[in-house]
């Protein structure tokens, strides 16, 4: 849900701590091989999906912190909600969520390696969410429709910093869910 008041803050920060349980649970259960299993040379393992997510939300995530610091640095601008975020940012938010409606070419700088662990995937997943949770944080009093950032991917988009933490947890809830779908697979070692 993209946030409408500063109360909000604190679901964003209660669900990017479910995501950290939920992905800790998932990889805990999996061997190593089973981490880097993939149904097909086209589809990425459960380790790769994650891999993928930290290079989309350390790109993001840059951009969100610089947009932060900025706006804390100029103080401001500040506010407690309501929100107004931009339409098109909203819809790319929602357009994240799983299940996926249809499955898209993803560009070559976004695609992970094949051969990531379990630990590596693990370990930088925790990390940018640890990140992202020190920026939604950080941006307590800000207002969270008005301080923009550019997607570091198409520099056509800008998103509110609200928008922003919702698309990078509903981009994070499609991983999770394309990473179970990979589990119940009947050819999925250990199924």
């Amino acid at each position: 849900m993209i946030p409408r008041t500063s109360a909000d803050l604190d679901n964003l920060l209660a669900e990017a701590q479910r995501q950290s349980v939920e992905v800790a649970e998932i990889l805990g259960g999996l061997s190593d091989e089973a981490a880097l299993w993939r149904p097909d040379e086209t589809r990425w393992s459960a380790a790769g999906h994650l891999a993928h997510v930290v290079i989309i939300n350390t790109a993001y995530l840059g951009s969100v912190e610089a947009a932060i610091e900025a706006a804390v640095s100029a103080g401001g601008p500040r506010g407690d909600g309501p929100y107004r975020h931009p339409r098109v940012a909203s819809w790319f938010a929602g357009s994240m969520e799983p299940p996926p409606k249809r499955r898209l070419k993803t560009f070559r700088d976004m695609v992970p390696d094949p051969g990531v662990s379990r630990a590596e995937a693990s370990a930088d997943f925790d990390r940018t969410q640890s990140r992202l949770l020190e920026a939604i944080e950080r941006s307590r009093g800000l207002d969270l429709g008005r301080v923009r950032f550019r997607s570091p991917f198409l520099a056509l988009l800008r998103f509110s910093l609200g928008s922003g933490f919702e698309m990078l947890l509903a981009h994070n809830r499609r991983h999770i869910w394309l990473v179970r779908e990979l589990l119940a697979t009947a050819d999925f070692p250990g199924a």
